[in-house]
């Protein structure tokens, strides 16, 4: 959650023209503005915006806890960028500009952040609003083609992102190295704004971040970004001109927008935060020699989704080969290390998986725990040829005995899979998230392959003890693939794993299973699926034998 920083003055921002065709404990709500940027994407005199503040009597916050004060908003941009590139097999027109951020006050801000918000007319009644709404749930409004038709249609075309550059050689965008990051599914229980007359307000869960503190007096560069398609053979049709409303906040916890990374420790917030009492995380690792899963500890999760704890020193049967491959060309300080990485699994108290933890950078890059025997520098690339594609690692490390940070990348093409390495110092900014598992009813009884004796015309009873993964819940069916095998009942009913009062459970049940006449006497292989909306959300399987 946030804590409400506002931004006052009116100001205007020029665009500089490109050549188009080429190239948290928590925070809370408090007072602030909402501002409209408003952008021109082209014409006589190049890319044009202007920012505008919304009078604080129109749109304003509900103060939960006092603020330091407003911040002031350079009057002229640092810099402005333009272009149109091809993703995918689509052409995507980018813009932003890039201004200053000062604070006047005599207080510090920390971690400001920026975020877009929707104007929702609630009665579909114009007259009654106190200004005009955006678009279709977007923060977007007022958008027009060059001819000054209306072009409210491709609103929902619109997103708000990080700062891109253009790569001339490949025509490819890429994230801008100093762009303000643009960080996604923020908690904004804290931020609570109160609309204009005849309006609604939504804020986006996701804006552009200034982490850090920005002490009084000084001034940080911030720069607004925004994506959409345009069709190069119909320019007529495209977006000339658009106006983006936001707002500001500040987390002065960090417990949203995250913070410097020590390697060894754990810290963050979860979302949802009420993962239910007795949600547990499990620090896993893969033992090599006992060819299993195993537990190093189980943490306690916080009933508001506070994480905080030290990695533990991974099993000896964790450790494997820093070195997958025996080719390696580059300069190294040892021979080899052996390493292992963690996985932080997140369980009900009954066992079932609610989601895994991952730490990333405020780049949006997948940053890995990786724990090292021994100090080694590593400057290189491995080669292993002794698969269908050649697999290289690409390493630039620095580890320390212990436990380190690193960023690992894949690509691959039909002959070549290349995965980088490459070390990032302790203290590097980053945040925890929380995506949860694919939705799967897991059987933890009876084993897989199990046998399964049926007489026919006879029920057995066979109990079942269920896992829930990835918070699925509500009516399973269930069938099996023996033409005249029928199990029952049919179909069960999965408690809910998410919410206040979670009241989720490992399922403990008894299924029948029957074998009619018509099913020969004899052994086989027997499969029995669990499916939710007609899709495959869980299998097991039996050595079935029917006897007369």
């Amino acid at each position: 959650m946030f804590k409400r920083a506002p931004l006052i003055p009116a100001l205007t921002l020029l665009l500089l023209a490109c050549s188009a065709p080429t190239p948290p404990a928590h925070p809370v709500a408090s007072g602030g503005q909402v501002y409209a940027l408003d952008i021109r994407v082209g014409g006589p005199q190049g890319a044009q915006a202007t920012l505008q503040s919304l009078r604080p009597t129109q749109l304003s916050a509900q103060r939960l806890e006092a603020t330091p004060g407003d911040v002031q908003l350079g009057a002229q941009a640092v810099s402005a960028v333009t272009f149109i590139s091809r993703r995918g097999t689509q052409d995507v027109r980018h813009v932003n500009t890039t201004f200053l951020v000062t604070n006047p006050t005599g207080a510090p801000i920390t971690n400001l952040v920026l975020l877009p918000v929707a104007l929702n007319d609630t009665d579909g009644d114009p007259n009654n609003n106190a200004m005009a709404p955006t678009i279709a749930g977007t923060p977007f409004r007022r958008l027009q083609r060059f001819d000054g038709q209306d072009a409210s249609a491709q609103a929902p075309q619109l997103s708000a992102t990080r700062a891109q550059d253009l790569d001339l050689q490949t025509g490819v965008a890429r994230p801008h190295p100093q762009g303000t990051p643009f960080l996604t599914d923020l908690d904004l229980r804290g931020v609570q704004v109160t609309p204009p007359a005849g309006l609604s307000v939504t804020t986006q869960s996701g804006g552009w971040l200034v982490p850090g503190t920005l002490a009084p007096g000084a001034s940080v560069p911030v720069t607004f970004a925004v994506d959409f398609p345009v069709d190069r053979q119909h320019p007529e049709t495209q977006v000339f001109s658009f106006s983006l409303l936001f707002t500001s906040a500040q987390d002065t916890t960090g417990s949203e927008v995250g913070g410097p990374t020590d390697p060894a420790r754990v810290v963050g917030t979860l979302h949802p935060a009420t993962l239910g009492q007795g949600a547990l995380i499990e620090e896993e690792y893969v033992d090599w020699d006992a060819g299993e899963t195993v537990v190093a500890q189980r943490v306690p999760l916080a009933a508001d989704g506070q994480v905080d704890f030290t990695l533990s020193t991974p099993p000896a049967g964790a450790l494997s080969s820093l070195f997958e491959c025996s080719d390696f060309v580059g300069d190294r300080s040892q021979p080899d290390a052996l390493i292992a990485t963690p996985r932080l699994r997140v369980s009900s108290r009954e066992g079932d998986l609610l989601g895994v933890l991952n730490t990333v950078g405020l780049d949006g890059s997948s940053l890995i725990r990786l724990y090292a025997d021994r100090d080694i520098r590593v400057q290189g690339r491995c080669e292993d040829t002794s698969l269908d594609l050649t697999l290289t690692y690409v390493d630039q490390l620095d580890l320390k005995k212990g436990w380190n940070l690193i960023r690992r990348q894949g690509s691959s093409t039909d002959t070549q899979y290349t995965i980088q390495r490459t070390s990032i110092p302790a203290g590097t900014w980053s945040r925890l998230t929380f995506p949860t598992g694919g939705l799967w009813v897991g059987v933890a009884s009876p084993a897989w392959g199990s046998e399964l004796l049926l007489r026919t015309g006879q029920p057995t009873a066979v109990p079942f003890d269920l896992r829930q993964g990835g918070a699925i819940s509500g009516t399973v069916t269930l069938s099996v693939d023996v033409p005249g095998v029928t199990v029952s009942p049919a179909t069960l009913t999965l408690p809910s794993l998410s919410g206040q009062g979670l009241g989720a459970q490992a399922l403990q049940t008894t299924l029948n299973f029957q074998a009619d006449a018509t099913v020969p006497a004899g052994d086989s292989p027997m499969t029995l699926t669990f499916r939710k909306d007609g899709q495959v959300v869980g299998r097991t399987a039996f050595s079935l034998t029917v006897t007369p």
